[in-house]
């Protein structure tokens, strides 16, 4: 069906069993999450309490009408339910239509409790056109997983013989099991992230304040999930911020314009975590010892971007030049993982280039095709600053014969390893000139 594809971006869905009828009534206190989270997250608990209608007056608030429909592979065992216990094929396609009727797109569909065929089967095709087809994920508990999905033990190999099927896998996220770090739910998930991300398939991971005490410690937990999984290397395509079960908040998303310990205020954080709109993450020209510098205006681009300038330092070309960059984070609440990449362009391969930050030689991550996470140690929290000395060393000495025998180096700032869209930022270096200049303003 060609659904299966590479890891790509971060995207964020939002949603709150308890709480998505009050951001139906109280669209004015989440509107940083509705405007730019990639949409609506729900379960088949949740839709047996609703209608269409009702999703009419919630899909038109989010800017992006997406929604993620959790369902249910089990048949029986469910008291509640309207038809005597059993969420049933047919039960599962009403719920449905109420998104897809209630003017949602569905763009992702999970199965929870096991992966069952002709039920994803009807995930994958209802509503759309003949031929076309969505996502459909198998959905874990990374408790149930020793710590390792790649271990022979309990019901790993049935769970990684399900995910083949499937076009993903997504975990289910209760931060009270995160806290006590219950079954290594931790090393479970990240295994998780690996492992589907290994298939070249898609991963998506929960967060949740389900039984988790006190409900002050929701948003300090829900960070830490979210930074040890970057840490350990397992950032999932799809980040799930859902309430279910509890009586934490979902509203509102900000107190004094910082994240508040809600549903959306989690949301908040994790949006301006990943994509930096504010520009809080810089990089700044340090001049080499004895250089001077001068600053001459270049043309806006467009009437919303800040001038471009292009700091010029004059220097006779040595044996070595090093040019110190800063990169900080300007904000006082909101850490930072941006990535960093070097491209050189050496056209006479007279030169060689390094590069360290912090003293730490990073040379290759730098050049790599995904450069250098800011991760770990590495992780800018509110008002770090790092120092990324880039050196140019010559082959010889004597003149220059030619202009264009001179390298340069394109530095580039990406707000988050995971959101590889546009740049922040873009600078241009050369040891004749130490020319640092930026190619792009702050959007």
């Amino acid at each position: 069906m060609g659904l299966t594809r590479p890891a790509y971006a971060q995207k964020v869905f939002i949603g709150s069993g308890n709480g998505w009828q009050s951001m139906i009534t109280h669209p004015d206190q989440w509107t940083y999450v509705r405007q730019n989270s990639d949409g609506f997250y729900v379960n088949f608990i949740e839709l047996l309490h609703t209608d269409a209608a009702t999703m009419r007056k919630l899909s038109p608030l989010f800017t992006h009408r997406n929604a993620y429909y959790e369902s249910d592979s089990r048949y029986t065992g469910l008291g509640g339910f309207p038809d005597g216990g059993q969420f049933t094929r047919a039960l599962q396609a009403t719920e449905l239509s109420y998104l897809l009727n209630g003017g949602f797109s569905v763009p992702y569909t999970s199965l929870n409790y096991g992966f069952d065929d002709p039920k994803a089967g009807d995930l994958r095709h209802q509503g759309l056109p003949p031929g076309k087809a969505r996502p459909c994920f198998a959905q874990y508990g990374p408790w149930e997983f020793s710590g390792d999905l790649n271990k022979n033990v309990g019901p790993n190999q049935r769970i990684r013989t399900e995910i083949g099927r499937a076009e993903g896998a997504t975990t289910d996220g209760p931060l009270s099991l995160w806290k006590a770090d219950q079954g290594q739910m931790r090393a479970g998930s990240y295994s998780l992230v690996k492992y589907a991300h290994g298939l070249r398939k898609t991963a998506a991971v929960m967060v949740s304040p389900y039984d988790l005490k006190p409900r002050s410690l929701w948003l300090e937990e829900a960070q830490s999930c979210v930074r040890e999984h970057e840490d350990a290397g397992a950032k999932p395509d799809i980040w799930i911020v859902f309430e279910y079960a509890t009586d934490t908040p979902t509203l509102p998303e900000t107190v004094e314009g910082r994240p508040a310990n809600t549903i959306t205020g989690m949301a908040f954080w994790l949006l301006h975590h990943l994509h930096d709109p504010a520009h809080f993450a810089r990089l700044t020209l340090s001049p080499p010892q004895g250089a001077s510098a001068r600053t001459i205006a270049s043309p806006t681009t467009d009437a919303t971007t800040a001038s471009l300038v292009r700091p010029e330092i004059a220097v006779d070309p040595p044996s070595t030049t090093t040019v110190s960059v800063s990169l900080d984070n300007r904000s006082d609440w909101l850490d930072l993982c941006p990535a960093l990449q070097a491209k050189i362009n050496d056209p006479g391969h007279q030169w060689n280039v390094t590069f360290a930050l912090d003293g730490r030689d990073v040379t290759p991550s730098m050049t790599s095709p995904d450069g250098i996470s800011c991760v770990g140690n590495l992780r800018l929290w509110p008002g770090a600053h790092r120092q990324l000395d880039v050196t140019f060393t010559r082959a010889g000495n004597g003149p220059l014969s030619a202009k264009q025998s001179l390298p340069n180096v394109r530095l580039t700032l990406r707000a988050h390893a995971g959101t590889p869209g546009p740049e922040a930022q873009a600078i241009t270096l050369q040891p004749a000139l130490a020319a640092p200049f930026p190619e792009t303003a702050a959007r």
